[in-house]
């Protein structure tokens, strides 16, 4: 991870056939860069890096609840 302000954002389906993109179904915290682009927390994901979040924008019902992303949201509660 840099220096940069912590994000979040959702996966890159990019390489889907037909990817529903229509909504945001989970948003991941970013994580380290990889050759790909930039891994989540979790490491379930690489994550959408044209579609960022500031961390305490992101609603409770669709943060990540694996370890990692829910370990890294803790320190972004949602904004009231």
């Amino acid at each position: 991870m840099t220096d940069e302000a912590p994000w979040a954002a959702g996966r890159d389906a990019s390489w889907y056939d037909r990817p529903n993109v229509h909504s945001s179904k989970v948003v991941h915290m970013a994580g380290q860069r990889i050759r790909e682009g930039t891994a989540s927390q979790c490491g379930r994901s690489v994550l959408d890096d044209d579609m960022k979040w500031i961390p305490e924008q992101v609603p409770q019902p669709i943060r990540c609840r694996s370890n990692g992303c829910r370990q890294a949201f803790l320190a972004h509660p949602p904004a009231a």
